[in-house]
Parts: structure tokens; C-alpha cells; sequence
């Protein structure tokens, strides 16, 4: 086994052995070896090593599983000497630390070698006889040179050890420090942001029952970090899985309809602290959410919208979004100063579950898009075009109606898998309430009129799966449907879905080119506004509220929900969210297509939210209308 190691160490001597040659190959140790530690002042001038986030707790001694026998020893680890290190051949190499009495022991920090040219998978496990150990924690190392601290839940122990499964580079573990830490009082929450401004603040993706991504920017390339905990308590830490200037920061171990606060630190910047929910467990009766379309513009109309949207009597858990997120075209630039840069102050606390527009689609379709959401990929396909999540009560759905109307090559999105997902979907979920949202309306009145091929194509699979409510964008204005079945009203004593487009999220509104149908129960394009929805039990409350606060119009559904026991509620599990990673950069060279010479006008202009060309729709037929 040992001689498995020996090519790797002549290979790697520069990186792995400094100043050792390969005419006599070092060979490794594989017994334990107990190292008592010098004391404090035998161990030269260097000053005690620092963690953030670690109240370091006295090592008595290390053992190892081995070195590499040419000098880089386990007692390297603990002299707080930053140009000495700690090797071990071999995945599965350890590094144990002995803190000499049972300790209540809350994480451990480590300084890894090279840490900024390679990530290292590692184990820290706990034992209180040096003998049993449990794991306390796994994962990847950031890729920085800095103290990297690992919490976990507090606990007895005596012994700490730091198991590495290898890197990115070798089979090598190399530690340059490591020390075991104590639980400890948090720093206050930072009240206010400080440092550097980020290029774009935080925002919330993908919050679910037991998890949530921070996603921001940097300005310069840097591994930052979320302090997270509940209320105001940031206590828990978490780390970039990678330098770089686009983050998604991934909060877990959360509990489901619980209130957390975060503050991110990244390259001197530090935000103030923010709060979020995260997503109600199944059999939680009650939801609120609000929801609009065209929007993305940076104008006056939006941000009027957006104002009232975040005013505590309005602010919903999240937010659906409807679609043309960012006019004209959907690019890098429009999403930054026509959505995130706006939209800040509600999405630094308010998640953003969003769908495609046609505006998305003018750019590569949609891969700006893709590049700046991080959503749920809970599809065959992978792919961030449609999902599904649960939010108490409810199921929601999202669909890319592009793909019905032709706008989306084969590769991208295909109608029939896209069909056959949701099938399958709403045919798996237990959830009472079923929302279902995309941008091309079914039944629509406005400019555009009703997108047949959407109501051709999924309008079957929606009625024969009890859809409760359907939401959509795409024409400027506000609509609300009847119970619809097929192509007409339903028959009374007939179950129907009701239709809402709400395209007034901010774009310019239009006027209606015929007179109100008989289908139609209310619709309007005088008022910007967004829906605020509240599921309370059986009931689902709908209101058109204005950029002035008032209520323009209002929806109520009723139900009568199956009794859950309590052996049901007691079943119910807290679900994780499997997301899409992201862009990845390159650590040492900024993205293209970031920096922008200067700020984008509003798109407040009717020519701004023109549409571009779209496949001409299906024949309609007069209850289309």
C-alpha cells in the first residue's frame, strides 16, 4: 500500500515536499504517534492563529495516520506557523486532535495548504474515547488561504479529527493549522451594510423547506460567506464553494415556515442583516403570496409597484413572477439595472420564484435568464425552464410557454416533454391546492388575445388534474376569467379554472381592441398593481391591489379539504431543494459582459416593451375572443 504513494510525492515534490528530492522517496508512516506540544512560548514569535467565527480551544496533543516522513509532522499543525504544514498519503488520511478532557466542541477551523489552488473533501468527526468517532460534518473546502471555520451542533468530546479524501490536484492531505472550537456568543448582526457597495446586493433563490441559496455579487474575485441563524442570531456560517465574482451561497439544516436573518461577507463588504421565511411544511394551511407580470422596465411604473409590493400589509413569503422580467431583450445588462437593481430592496427578503417571457427569449433564449436565477431543476431534463415546488397547502407549477409557441428550439424545450412532465407532476403531488403560472395567457381579451396553442396543449392536463388557478402575463393589463372547461364557460355545477393575467407589473399598459366577452369577469388597464393570494385552509383570496394601495378587484375560491390526522401530520417530512449550480468563473480573471460603461434608461417608452416577432397564434375560434 505504501508504495501506491511514492510516484505522487516525486511528481508533486515541489507542491507536496518543498526542499526534499525524489532520489530517496520518503515513506510514509502509517502507525498512531501521540506529539505532545511545545509550550506556548517555545514556539517562536508567530502570532496565535485567528478564525472567524471560532473560540479556539487548547489542543493537548495530535496524532496522524502518517506524514510524509520528510518533516511536515502532525505537531506542524499547532505551532501557528503558516509556512509549516501537516502531510498524509493516501485518501483517508486524519489528523486528531486530543484536547486532553471532555469539551463542549461546536466546530473546528482549518488552514489548508495551497487552499487557493485546490479544494480538499474532508469528514470532521468527534469521539469521546479517541476510539468511536461520529461524524459531524462534511464537505468541500473554499478555494482561499484563509482560517476556513466548520460549525456543527455542540457537543461532548474530547477528541476532534479531521479525515481528507483527497483534493483537486492529489490523493494528498495537507493542513497547515487546524483547531477545534468551542461554542461561543456571535458577533452582533451588522445593523447596516458597510465596505465596498456589491455590484448587486443579495437576493433570495430558491427557498425551501430546509434550504435557500444567497445569491450576490462581487466586485472584485473573492470566497465569501453568509452568516445565517434564526432571527437575529447569526450563528451558523456558510461558505462559497468557489472564488469568483457570481455567488450562490447555499444556507441548510434550516427548519420548514421559520424566520431567518443573514448578512453576507465578501472581498470588505458586509451587509446588513435581512430576514426571510422559508417555505411552510406540507398541512400548513395558510400561504400568502403576491404575483405580476412585465415588469422589468426600471421605470417609474415598476418601482411604484414594487414600493407598495414591500409595504408590510402587502409583502407576501415570495413572489411569482409572470414573466418579461427584464425589457427589451432579456440581457445581462436589463437584468441588472431593469430588475435586480429596482427590484433590491424586496428580493434581499422576498424569494422570487420566476417564469420565462417572450422578452427572455430575444437573448440566446433565455440563457441571461438562466445565468441569474438559480431554481429548482425537479424535471428529466435538468433544466430551469419549468419546476415545481410546494409551499404549505400548496403546489405550485411553472411552465415555459415558449416552448407551446414555438420560440424554443428542440434543444431547449419541447412541448411534448414539457407535457409530459407536468402530467406526471401534478399527478404526484398531494398538495390540496394546485397553481399553475407561465407568461402566454389561454384566455386573454387584451392585444395579444388568447395563445390557443397553450390552451390547446395543457389546458386537458390542467382540467383532468383539478387545477385550481391559473396566472399568466404577456398583455399589458389585468383580466380576470370565468370558470373555464374546454373552450367556453363551465356549465353551472361544473368545475372551471379561472384564468388572471396580470401584465401590469410596470411595462406600458394598452388599451382592449374589442369589447369586454362574455367570458371575461372583470379586466382592466387604467391600474398598475400585483395580486396578493392568500390560501387560509379551504378559502383562496385573491386582490388586484394598485400602486396606490387600493383593491381594484377580488377572487375567492372555496374548498372542502380532506382531514388530515394527526398521524398524517406527524408523517410529513421537510423536502430539500435540488437547484442548478450556476455560471462558474474563473478565480483569477473577471467574467465578460459584467461591467457596463453606464446605467440603462427605464424601458418606459411604448416601443421599449414592443414585442418582437412571435409565431403568428392558431385560428381562434369566437369564445376565443
Amino acid at each position: 500500500m505504501r508504495n501506491r504513494f511514492i510516484p505522487s510525492s516525486c511528481l508533486l515534490g515541489a507542491l507536496l515536499v518543498a526542499g526534499s528530492g525524489c532520489d530517496t522517496p520518503p515513506t510514509p508512516i502509517d502507525q498512531d504517534f501521540p506529539v505532545e506540544l511545545p509550550a506556548p512560548d517555545a514556539r517562536g514569535s508567530a502570532a496565535e492563529l485567528t478564525a472567524p467565527g471560532c473560540s479556539i480551544l487548547t489542543t493537548a496533543s495530535v496524532t496522524a495516520s502518517g506524514d510524509d516522513g520528510t518533516g511536515s509532522v502532525a505537531a506542524n499543525s499547532q505551532d501557528d506557523n503558516l509556512t509549516t504544514r501537516w502531510s498524509g498519503p493516501g485518501k483517508g488520511a486524519w489528523l486528531n486532535m486530543d484536547l486532553g478532557a471532555s469539551k463542549s466542541v461546536a466546530g473546528a477551523t482549518v488552514v489548508w495548504h495551497q487552499g487557493n489552488t485546490r479544494q480538499n473533501y474532508f469528514v470532521i468527526s468527534t469521539s469521546t474515547d479517541g476510539t468511536n468517532f461520529t461524524q459531524a460534518f462534511s464537505g468541500t473546502s473554499a478555494l482561499n488561504t484563509s482560517a476556513q471555520t466548520y460549525a456543527f451542533s455542540a457537543r461532548q468530546a474530547r477528541y476532534v479529527r479531521v479525515t481528507v479524501n483527497g483534493n483537486t490536484v492529489n490523493d494528498w492531505a495537507s493542513i497547515l493549522e487546524a483547531r477545534a472550537c468551542a461554542q461561543q456568543t456571535t458577533p452582533p448582526a451588522p445593523t447596516a451594510d458597510s465596505g465596498p457597495v456589491l455590484p448587486r446586493l443579495p437576493y433570495l433563490q430558491s427557498v425551501g423547506q430546509t434550504s435557500a441559496i444567497v445569491a450576490f455579487r462581487s466586485g472584485v474575485s473573492c470566497t465569501p460567506f453568509v452568516r445565517y441563524g434564526e432571527g437575529t442570531d447569526l450563528s451558523r456560517t456558510a461558505t462559497a464553494t468557489a472564488a469568483g465574482w457570481r455567488h450562490a451561497v447555499k444556507l441548510t439544516g434550516l427548519q420548514p415556515g421559520r424566520t431567518y436573518g443573514y448578512s453576507v461577507e465578501a472581498c470588505g463588504s458586509v451587509t446588513g442583516v435581512r430576514s426571510f421565511r422559508t417555505a411552510s411544511a406540507p398541512g400548513t394551511p395558510r400561504v400568502r403570496f403576491t404575483t405580476m407580470g412585465d415588469f422589468g422596465t426600471g421605470g417609474s411604473s415598476q418601482k411604484a409597484v414594487f414600493a407598495m409590493m414591500n409595504k408590510p400589509e402587502w409583502r407576501g413569503e415570495f413572489l411569482v413572477a409572470l414573466g418579461d422580467n427584464a425589457y427589451s431583450s432579456g440581457t445581462e445588462q436589463e437584468f441588472q439595472d431593469r430588475m435586480f437593481t429596482p427590484m433590491a430592496p424586496l428580493l434581499r427578503e422576498v424569494p422570487m420564484f420566476p417564469s420565462l417571457g417572450n422578452h427572455e427569449y430575444v437573448t440566446n433564449q433565455g440563457q441571461p435568464y438562466l445565468d441569474n436565477f438559480y431554481l429548482p431543476t425537479n424535471n428529466p431534463a435538468g433544466t430551469e425552464r419549468y419546476y415545481s415546488f410546494d409551499w404549505g397547502n400548496v403546489h405550485f407549477v411553472a411552465l415555459d410557454s415558449n416552448c407551446a409557441i414555438g420560440l424554443a428550439s428542440s434543444d431547449r424545450c419541447t412541448t411534448a416533454a414539457q407535457k409530459a412532465w407536468l402530467e406526471t407532476d401534478l399527478a404526484a403531488t398531494t398538495q390540496p391546492w394546485k397553481i399553475v403560472f407561465f407568461h402566454h395567457p389561454p384566455w386573454s381579451s387584451g392585444e395579444h388575445g388568447s395563445q390557443l396553442s397553450m390552451r390547446r396543449n395543457y389546458g386537458p392536463i390542467l382540467e383532468k388534474y383539478n387545477v385550481d388557478l391559473v396566472l399568466t402575463g404577456h398583455d399589458h393589463n389585468y383580466e380576470r376569467s370565468k370558470p373555464m372547461k374546454g373552450d367556453a364557460v363551465a356549465p353551472a355545477g361544473t368545475r372551471g379554472i379561472v384564468y388572471l393575467v396580470v401584465g401590469s407589473g410596470g411595462a406600458t399598459l394598452r388599451t382592449f381592441p374589442a369589447a369586454q366577452p362574455s367570458w371575461t369577469a372583470v379586466r382592466d388597464n387604467q391600474v398598475y398593481g400585483f395580486m396578493d393570494v392568500v390560501v387560509d385552509g379551504g378559502t383562496l383570496t385573491a386582490k388586484l391591489i394598485t400602486s396606490t394601495g387600493s383593491v381594484r378587484d377580488s377572487l375567492t375560491l372555496t374548498k372542502t379539504l380532506p382531514a388530515v390526522t394527526s398521524t398524517q401530520t406527524s408523517a410529513l417530512k421537510a423536502s430539500s431543494m435540488e437547484t442548478a449550480p450556476g455560471p462558474v468563473d474563473d478565480p483569477a480573471r473577471a467574467p465578460a459582459g459584467l461591467r457596463f460603461e453606464k446605467e440603462l434608461p427605464p424601458a418606459d417608452r411604448l416601443e421599449d416593451v414592443a414585442d418582437h416577432d412571435e409565431p403568428a397564434p392558431e385560428a381562434s375560434t369566437p369564445a376565443a375572443r
